[in-house]
């Protein structure tokens, strides 16, 4: 469920003093001072002890995702105590493929360098990267320039002892989700030639990157909705076996995954792939039984053929049941854009505890939290702002993570120190 990622705007425009800045690992001198400036730009304005009140016409789903986390832990606590040794990591978004030549911009690098400063603040001990289909393909536009960046950012994260998980899925099609003009590439795409061009990804990713983790597909109904191509049970998997099979791994674990909303006869069919090292889940909706009862089964189906789990993205989805009938959970912006407003706190923080205990009693190897720009801001729920579009939405999230981040010394909010008790147990 890849969206726009995160870049720190507020850096264009002043390189000169950028390329002065000496430290790599932290925010001093001249970066600080640079940063912090622009932080009191866009700082938010300051909000009252507690969380906000919840807005009316978001009530009702309130209550109905609170119930939903009290019957997921009275379900988790019904198991028994478990205990399994988890990697909490988190989403670098200042990496996220959806960027596009964004990312190619002289300063990214060190937007990286702050995101993952402060993901080591927050307690994260590895991170998730999106480098999207079809970036790092030869055909591709800059394509050789994509994977000299994502070097630097395998470099960076490697610096700072994390772990890293690549994610090799499509970009998206929809503009408030990504900034890459994909629509003509994707017009005369076969499912032969993804077959193929996903593995030269894979074969370039394996070689030059170095992961610990790659994840080569997953989401399969977001994957037929962004190319466009009908992905049956049936080939999906053959798509992976074909981007898998004799691939010179290099000691990097391949592993490929579904949406919890999706059939759990994609995980029955990845299960039965020989090589395939684990089951990457992505969970979302607290809806229905894909928070608690479809994640545990599908990891039990994962780890009866010898397959380890992994949770490579999780967030707590604001959607009422009658809102998840149509496309895919991933392309309804509108829904997802909800995430932003820092009234759903309480909840989001109930949600990061639940996803710990759920992570220990799957046997989740590595669980990685997509919104981690919310482990430092949110945006206040206003008349204003709830007539704002989501790419308008996202980018007022962005900059008030910003300001948090770039504060002295950083300012986490409860749900981000939450991640870090989780993550520590500090």
């Amino acid at each position: 469920m890849m969206v726009r990622g995160f870049t720190f705007g507020a850096l264009e425009g002043d390189r000169s003093k950028l390329r002065r800045c000496t430290s790599a690992r932290g925010l001093t001198g001249i970066c600080l001072a640079l940063l912090a400036a622009v932080a009191a730009v866009l700082a938010p304005a300051s909000r009252a002890a507690g969380p906000p009140a919840v807005p009316a016409e978001y009530a009702d789903l309130y209550t109905v995702l609170a119930g939903k986390l009290r019957e997921a832990n009275a379900l988790l606590a019904a198991r028994g105590e478990s205990w399994h040794d988890v990697t909490f990591a988190a989403e670098l978004l200042a990496a996220n493929g959806n960027q596009g030549e964004m990312l190619l911009r002289p300063q990214q690098m060190r937007a990286v360098e702050v995101y993952l400063d402060r993901m080591q603040f927050a307690g994260a001990r590895g991170v998730k990267v999106g480098i999207k289909y079809p970036l790092l393909v030869d055909r591709f536009p800059r394509s050789a320039e994509y994977l000299a960046f994502y070097r630097r950012v395998a470099d960076e994260v490697r610096r700072r002892n994390l772990r890293l998980l690549v994610q090799m899925t499509a970009l998206f099609r929809e503009p408030a989700f990504s900034q890459v003009p994909i629509e003509g590439y994707y017009a005369a795409l076969t499912l032969d030639r993804y077959k193929s061009e996903k593995r030269q990804m894979a074969e370039a990713i394996v070689r030059e990157i170095r992961p610990d983790l790659l994840t080569v597909e997953n989401e399969p109904q977001t994957a037929a909705t962004n190319t466009g191509l009908g992905i049956t049970v049936a080939e999906f998997a053959e798509l992976v076996r074909y981007v898998t099979a004799g691939l010179d791994r290099g000691g990097v674990r391949l592993g490929a995954g579904t949406g919890t909303w999706d059939d759990v006869a994609y995980v029955e069919a990845l299960a039965r792939i020989p090589g395939l090292d684990y089951v990457d889940l992505h969970l979302y909706p607290a809806n229905r039984d894909f928070l608690t009862a479809r994640p545990l089964r599908m990891a039990e189906i994962a780890r009866r053929s010898g397959k380890r789990v992994v949770i490579g993205e999780t967030w707590l989805y604001k959607a009422r049941d009658r809102e998840l009938t149509g496309p895919p959970v991933a392309a309804a912006p509108a829904l997802f854009a909800r995430d932003v407003y820092g009234f759903w706190e309480p909840l989001d923080v109930e949600f990061t505890t639940t996803v710990g205990r759920l992570s220990r009693t799957a046997g989740s190897d590595f669980t990685s939290f997509f919104w981690s720009r919310h482990f430092y801001g949110y945006v206040d729920y206003s008349e204003a702002t709830a007539r704002l579009e989501p790419a308008q939405l996202f980018r007022l999230a962005n900059r008030a993570a910003v300001a948090n981040m770039t504060a002295d010394p950083p300012r986490l909010t409860v749900t981000g120190q939450t991640f870090r008790r989780l993550s520590t147990g500090r």
